[in-house]
């Protein structure tokens, strides 16, 4: 979190600033560690000082300022300028956006997924304005997540998942496994370690391995089932108030919104991918790895209908065809993947 403090207050005081100078108070609500608050929000602080010749600056606070749940809140509240957010905690309120977050569209690659849903929300979601009172900088994906068990039993079975109290992040997945008769305790990924250090869950569901041990949760798993598409992939918001956005000239705003968008999107899932995949490979030496089975997988995607025909219901209502959103993204997708 030093680094992104620091840069953005080197590129800062490299430029003049302008008597009209704006700084932009950006929360990261994920630990200082992580690599999005050290090294994707600090690069994108460096460049926004730049292009704007100091115009428009970017600090970050050392510690995030507001639970995870409250990121949207605290922006529209003023409490700071701009942040991120998990969109299953937008649930409630936005539906286009959700389709990253669709059972089995995504897989391991959260540049392709990042890129995918980007272009997806300039090509079928920006003319819906879902996000009341706040602009979107960008849209990323994290990668899909897989099946951990806690005890000495692996998740090889739809069963096998739902017959145990199983940790998921609210949503999509949750919703999946409660539909099955599962006990799922859920929350933002950031408290999930004391659920499983308590004991409470034995299995959890829905995160990347690299993100499973930054969050402290990783080495209290005994064995992995990997799925090849992901029953979930966490979907996030870089949003920034209305009135902060409006603060901006019309020329700073295409300046930021040139290293915000795709660009940003591909930053975050490139650097998220590589930390991944490098997870994924030291996995054997730490615990059992599955690959799960077609009747593994064809269980999840039957138990999977029930939330996407709500999705899609929801899209309806806001005259947005879901099948063809639903189908532009997972081509997306492919298209990146067939070309990188």
């Amino acid at each position: 979190m030093k680094h992104v403090i620091l840069t953005a207050l080197a590129a800062s005081s490299l430029l003049a600033a302008p008597a009209n100078a704006k700084e932009l108070l950006v929360n990261c609500f994920w630990p200082s560690q992580h690599f999005f608050c050290s090294e994707v929000l600090g690069a994108w602080a460096e460049d926004v000082a730049e292009a704007t010749e100091g115009r428009v600056t970017v600090s970050v606070p050392p510690r995030s300022l507001a639970p995870p749940p409250k990121q949207i809140e605290s922006i529209r509240g003023g409490l700071f300028d701009a942040g991120f957010t998990f969109n299953g905690f937008l649930a409630d309120e936005i539906a286009g956006p959700l389709v990253a977050m669709m059972p089995f569209t995504g897989t391991g690659d959260a540049r392709a997924s990042s890129l995918a849903l980007w272009r997806t929300y300039e090509t079928h979601l920006s003319g819906v304005d879902e996000y009341d009172g706040l602009h979107l900088l960008s849209a990323f994906v994290a990668p899909g997540g897989d099946f951990y068990s806690l005890n000495d039993t692996p998740i090889e079975t739809l069963a096998d998942a739902t017959d145990r109290k199983m940790w998921a992040l609210p949503g999509v997945t949750s919703a999946i496994l409660s539909a099955g008769g599962g006990n799922v305790v859920s929350g933002p990924a950031v408290q999930m370690a004391e659920v499983i250090q308590s004991g409470v869950v034995n299995g959890f569901v829905g995160i990347p391995p690299w993100d499973a041990e930054k969050f402290n949760a990783l080495q209290h798993a005994k064995s992995i089932t990997v799925t090849r598409q992901k029953i979930f992939t966490p979907a996030f918001s870089f949003l920034i108030s209305d009135a902060a956005w409006d603060g901006i000239s019309d020329a700073d705003q295409t300046a930021i919104m040139a290293l915000s968008g795709a660009a940003f999107a591909e930053s975050a899932g490139t650097i998220w991918t590589g930390l991944n995949d490098a997870k994924m490979q030291s996995l054997d030496s730490q615990m059992q790895v599955i690959d799960a089975s077609d009747a593994f997988e064809a269980e999840l995607l039957a138990a999977s209908g029930g939330p996407v025909a709500g999705w899609l219901k929801r899209m309806e209502a806001l005259g947005l065809d879901g099948e063809e959103v639903l189908e532009f993204y997972t081509a997306q997708i492919a298209a990146e993947q067939a070309t990188n």
